[in-house]
């Protein structure tokens, strides 16, 4: 399976930023995060997702979804990573540290930032990676739930 999706309704905490509950299902695996929603909204986030995944099923090889914005200061971005190899898509985790970046972070479009994909088990890399196949990705983009019980 492959989704991402909102499932909280934005939350305001004491003195704590605006955020809410957010779920990436990768094969069998449910990667829960919080999205920081203090410069972007649900809905930008949801739109971006949208592209992001619309530009694996129109054929780019890599792209990204990006899981929090921080804004135009020094506070890191953070990403997932998603490079399509032959019939599997990958998926990792990425921080984007503002001051190490080559071109301004747009969150509309952080697709620049993706790089090679570095395969963790290959490199015997300490970071988790996550595989999804293609086409369930591409029922996504269509928005097409596999199985089609659920």
């Amino acid at each position: 399976m492959f989704g991402i999706r909102v499932f909280t309704p934005a939350l305001f905490g004491g003195a704590s930023l605006p955020e809410a509950g957010a779920e990436l299902r990768v094969g069998g695996a449910r990667l829960r995060f919080r999205l920081d929603l203090s410069r972007w909204s649900v809905a930008q986030y949801e739109r971006q997702w949208q592209h992001g995944i619309k530009r694996l099923v129109g054929g780019a090889s890599s792209s990204a979804l990006v899981s929090r914005y921080a804004g135009h200061g020094d506070t890191p971005h953070m990403l997932w990573a998603l490079w399509r190899v032959d019939r599997m898509v990958y998926v990792q985790s990425q921080c984007l540290i503002v001051a190490e970046l080559e071109l301004p972070f747009d969150p509309s479009a952080p697709y620049a930032h993706v790089g090679e994909r570095v395969p963790v088990t290959e490199c015997a890399l300490p970071l988790p990676e996550w595989s999804v196949a293609a086409e369930e990705v591409i029922a996504a983009g269509f928005n097409i739930h596999w199985p089609f019980a659920q």
